[in-house]
Formats: C-alpha cells, sequence, structure tokens
C-alpha cells in the first residue's frame, strides 16, 4: 500500500532528475506553481500555506488561526470573534465576511508571492492610502459602469473592522483608523431610488384590485411608511385598539425602535377579511410568510411588472409616503414619528422635492391673493 502524503491539500513533492533533490511546490489550477522553501508543517511554511491560499480567486474558507499576529488577516480574525461583530444580524454578517475576505485575498500591488495578499499586510503599515485603493478597485464594474455603491460598502466594512481594531486595543501599532478619513464616493444618484408618483399608485390599484395580496400589500406601504423587511412581518398579534405596536427590523440588535402607528379605515376594512390562523397579513402563493425581505421583494416587483411599473420598487413606495406627508405639511418630526428615523437628515432627502413644490405652492398663492387686492408691489 503506497504511503498516505502527510502534506497539506495542493502541495506536492518532486524530485529533480538531475540533482536528485526533492523541493516542495504549492501548484493549483489557474496558478503558477509556487517553490515553498521552509520546511513543510514548520510556523513559516504554514503560514506561507495560508498566504497562497488566500490569493487564490475562489475565496474558499480557509483556518485562519495561522495567520501572524498584527497583520490585517489576523485583525479579522479578531474581528469576526468579537461581540461588535455577533451583535450584527446574520444576514449583515454573511456580506460583511464576503466583502472582508474579498479584500483579504487581493494582491498588494507590487507584492510577491509570499506576501503578495492584504492578509498578510501588516497593520503599522496599513495606511490611508491603502484603504482608499482598496476603494478604488470596487469604483467601476467588470464593464466599466461607475459603481460607487460597491466602493462605499467596501470603505464601511474596513471602518467597522478598524474601529473595533482601535477600540479593543487590539495591537500596539494600531493607534487610529486608517479609513476613517477617506471619503465615501458620491452616489451616482443623489437622491437615491426615484419615488413612486400618484400616477404609479393609481395604476398599481387599477391592475391589483381590492381582494388580492397585492393590493393588501399595497396599502401596507401607504399606511405605515415602512421598510420592506417590516411590511412582510406585520401580522395581527401586533394590532391593538385599531393601532399597530412593532419594533423596526432594521437595527434591531443595536439600536431597536418601536413604534405604534394608527391604522385607517381602508386598511382596517382589508385587514378584516384576513383568516385568523395567518400569522402574517401578507402570504406567498403557498399560504405561508415570506420567508425573507428578498422573496416578498421579488414578489413585488413581480406585482409592479404586471402593472407596467418598470423600475420601481418598495422603497419607492417609502420615500413616496414621505414626500405624501411632506406636502400635507407634516413637519421632520412628524414624518420621523412614522418612518423610525432617528434624524431628519435621511427624511430631508426623502422629502426635499416635495417641500419644494408645497412652498413655490404657497408663495404662489400668497402672490395671487396680494394680486386680487391689489397690492401696487405685485403688479
Amino acid at each position: 500500500m503506497a504511503k498516505r502524503s502527510t502534506l497539506p491539500k495542493y502541495v506536492s513533492e518532486e524530485v529533480d532528475r538531475k540533482t536528485g533533490k526533492v523541493y516542495v511546490y504549492f501548484r493549483r489550477r489557474g496558478r503558477a506553481k509556487v517553490r515553498m522553501t521552509d520546511p513543510p508543517h514548520s510556523e513559516a511554511f504554514n503560514a506561507h500555506y495560508c498566504q497562497l491560499l488566500q490569493g487564490t480567486p475562489t475565496l474558499e474558507p480557509v483556518d485562519r488561526k495561522c495567520e501572524s499576529v498584527g497583520t490585517f488577516g489576523w485583525l479579522v480574525v479578531q474581528y469576526y470573534g468579537s461581540a461588535e461583530f455577533r451583535r450584527l444580524d446574520a444576514r449583515t454578517q454573511r456580506v460583511r465576511r464576503q466583502i472582508v475576505d474579498s479584500i483579504l485575498a487581493e494582491s498588494v500591488p507590487g507584492g510577491d508571492e509570499r506576501r503578495g495578499t492584504y492578509s498578510s499586510v501588516s497593520l503599522a503599515k496599513f495606511t490611508g492610502k491603502a484603504v482608499r485603493a482598496l476603494r478604488d478597485r470596487k469604483a467601476t464594474g467588470a464593464d466599466g459602469s461607475p459603481t460607487p455603491s460597491a466602493a462605499n460598502s467596501r470603505l464601511k466594512a474596513l471602518r467597522q473592522v478598524f474601529a473595533y481594531g482601535v477600540d479593543a486595543q487590539v495591537h500596539g501599532s494600531l493607534q487610529s483608523n486608517p479609513a476613517r478619513d477617506v471619503r465615501y464616493l458620491p452616489p451616482m444618484r443623489p437622491d437615491g431610488i426615484p419615488a413612486w408618483t400618484d400616477w404609479d399608485v393609481s395604476r398599481f390599484r387599477r391592475t391589483h384590485p381590492p381582494g388580492t395580496m397585492a393590493h393588501l400589500a399595497l396599502l401596507l406601504f401607504l399606511e405605515f411608511g415602512q421598510r420592506i423587511s417590516d411590511v412582510h412581518r406585520l401580522g395581527a398579534d401586533m394590532v391593538h385598539d385599531d393601532s399597530i405596536t412593532f419594533t423596526q427590523w432594521k437595527n434591531r440588535q443595536r439600536k431597536p425602535v418601536t413604534l405604534t402607528l394608527p391604522i385607517g379605515a381602508e386598511l382596517l376594512a382589508a385587514l378584516a377579511g384576513v383568516p385568523n390562523e395567518r400569522k402574517t397579513f401578507l402570504v406567498n402563493d403557498h399560504g405561508r410568510p415570506f420567508p425573507s425581505a428578498n422573496s416578498f421583494g421579488n414578489q413585488f416587483r413581480i406585482w409592479c411588472k404586471k402593472a407596467g411599473l418598470e423600475g420601481r420598487s418598495a422603497h419607492g413606495l417609502r420615500k413616496y409616503f414621505s414626500a405624501h406627508l411632506a406636502e400635507l405639511g407634516a413637519t421632520d418630526r412628524e414624518i420621523m414619528a412614522f418612518t423610525g428615523h432617528r434624524n431628519a437628515k435621511e427624511v430631508d432627502r426623502y422629502t426635499r422635492s416635495a417641500n419644494q413644490r408645497r412652498l413655490a405652492r404657497a408663495f404662489h398663492e400668497r402672490m395671487a391673493a396680494n394680486k386680487s387686492e391689489g397690492d401696487p408691489n405685485m403688479n
């Protein structure tokens, strides 16, 4: 029976035919063969092996226990095991890992095979310039189109990792956050996802009449102005005395926001027809609650497409709700009482155009009234 190799995966020994010496190589499909000069299973060998694995484009999970102390890869290991990371919800953790792991596997410009990935970069040498370079690598897509959201998501993840390292004082060489002063790239659309219009809402209503699941979903969005992650979770057990009380799903573990909102007559009438055994008001074609915000979002886009509303989304309805309140004269605080925002910055972005229309209309009416009263300054 052939002796089983004790070398790790992708590592093999080769005998030089001329000299008879045995050399050890790391060989993997799609990569150049790399000679490993340190004794197998030594500390240096293990560190080199980990770096070679992390440098592959497949981003498959690797054992990061062999990260060298004081490197970026070592900091990431500490961050993944921290209370700060564990407090994130499962989806945020998964997305954060994907972003950070992709950084670990990327090659440092000018680096060699042994220390050519960002995983092996010393924390003392991880500067704002390096962070900016990593941000800019995601600033354009494969087709050359601008992708500022991807770049900013990468920058946000780096800020969080380094902020943990500084606060926890994990290593003496990390005295400040190198990502803190790197700016986010401006978005392609400064006002974000477009808000719905009255015409959009009217067309959706005509396509999906009362009694349909799509119509009920629309009423829930128009009544409460909540995110898609909240709307699909609303249920009868949250309703008391013609009001509904729930904790918003976003930031529920770090900065929970609990809202109690009134329910209008039209929605109350629609909810009266919902079977008592339903756990949530909205269910899929199998009569079960939507398993995730993504699945409900996909269904809502199908309803929009059926109504001929291309490019419309549930988040656009949240903006429509806020803009409608602004046009009715609601203050930022009153709008925030519905949307759950903690500051007026986001609300202002939602309602800027609505406030402009309202103010222009109010001044126009005042000007017309002055004209009718014979104000000489208005002639």
